[in-house]
């Protein structure tokens, strides 16, 4: 039996990353996510994302064809879910070849096998309320005045806050980003979307379709000096599911499920925290990798592919290998391929509604009386696009 430390699971996602081409310019920072599975035998990093960006309300993609949320745990996610509709295919085009890591049940759908587990490492602490206490041990003097003589209505219930307003408030529900100067975006924060996954799994609307619920099993988080992880935890297991414990249902085959947070001195040479001084912005580029893929990595700039002109950026063969338009093209290509259904004529919105069981666990979290009432959506207008890109007539 193999035993996997939190340590081991850094190691595998900082040298795959190490591996890639990418790196920063110099002085810049980012932040790097990966997801990695393991079993009695063997791990596996399936995927990884890098970034601390996220585009304005007013440069949303219409066709899905961009990233709206490049932050590196939300790439990261992105990523596992492609690994895991290619792994579905894999397994469809060869069935008598086993997969390690998946197989499918009676009902046609796939999961996990029994003793797979689901790692999620990120080298920081995932940003809105499970970082509150964290960022705010290190602003600064002049930072802290402000935002101690600045007063903020209380929220009321249902309701979500911008960025780092209201940080004294704890299990809130926040929008990226953090700094007050910014464009809104219509992006929660990473703690909201990882507490969402804790409910709904990783695998998203579209995929449940061919894929049960997958959880994270085993949190590991970097960069957190030894006198803050107390704190930090804490404020974790608030953030990513102690807050939704309220949570009512109904949700089979869904849960509330609580992951073993722990953390790992194994440091991430890009963190701001490694860099110290010399680190003066964060980084514009995201790197994406997916495990087995044909092309396992790209960078993105902006949510597009970088170094691919504008007449091109409505080339297929230059989309973004995990924006909304390329995971519903491969959702159809593997759909057609385990016989469940075929799609036919839908856009992308009615397809994620598609799923009722989904559907419901949905409700019951973010819906009237959820713990996520309020939860900002970009919503129906930004996912009425056909498979081929285009808009109904």
């Amino acid at each position: 039996m193999v035993v996997v430390s939190a340590d081991d699971v850094a190691s595998l996602v900082l040298s795959t990353y190490a591996g890639s081409k990418f790196k920063p310019p110099d002085g810049q920072f980012t932040v790097l996510a990966g997801f990695v599975l393991t079993d009695d035998e063997a791990s596996k990093i399936i995927s990884l994302g890098t970034g601390s960006k996220c585009l304005p309300t007013a440069r949303l993609p219409k066709i899905g064809d961009s990233l709206h949320d490049s932050h590196a745990e939300v790439l990261a996610r992105r990523g596992a879910i492609r690994w895991f509709l290619e792994e579905i295919g894999r397994c469809c085009a060869t069935p008598e070849t086993a997969s390690q890591w998946i197989l499918k049940g009676a009902d046609g759908k796939f999961a996990l096998r029994d003793k797979v587990k689901l790692n999620m490492y990120i080298s920081t602490v995932p940003c809105g309320d499970a970082s509150t206490r964290y960022l705010a041990s290190f602003q600064n003097a002049e930072m802290a005045a402000l935002k101690d003589s600045t007063q903020y209505p209380k929220l009321p219930p249902g309701s979500t806050s911008r960025g780092r307003d209201n940080y004294s408030l704890y299990g809130v529900m926040r929008t990226k980003p953090g700094r007050a100067d910014s464009p809104p975006t219509l992006s929660m924060s990473c703690s909201d979307k990882i507490a969402a996954w804790n409910v709904l799994g990783i695998q998203g609307a579209l995929a449940s379709r061919l894929l049960r619920p997958v959880y994270i099993d085993r949190l590991v988080i970097g960069e957190v000096e030894p006198s803050m992880r107390d704190v930090v935890l804490e404020d974790c297991q608030r953030a990513l599911y102690g807050r939704l414990r309220s949570i009512k249902g109904p949700l089979t085959p869904y849960r509330l499920n609580e992951p073993s947070i722990e953390f790992t001195a194994v440091p991430y040479v890009h963190s701001r925290s490694v860099l110290g001084p010399t680190a003066t912005s964060g980084c514009n580029d995201s790197l994406c990798y997916v495990a087995d893929s044909a092309k396992d990595s790209e960078v993105l700039i902006n949510g597009l592919r970088r170094g691919v002109p504008p007449k091109h950026r409505h080339n297929p063969k230059f989309r973004p290998m995990l924006s909304k338009l390329a995971l519903y093209a491969l959702f159809h290509e593997v759909a057609a391929k385990t016989g469940l259904f075929t799609d036919g004529e839908r856009t992308y919105y009615q397809s994620k509604q598609s799923d009722a069981e989904y559907r419901m666990a949905k409700a019951a979290l973010k819906g009237p009386g959820g713990p996520f009432e309020g939860w900002v959506i970009s919503g129906r207008e930004w996912e009425q696009f056909n498979v081929d890109g285009s808009l109904p007539t």
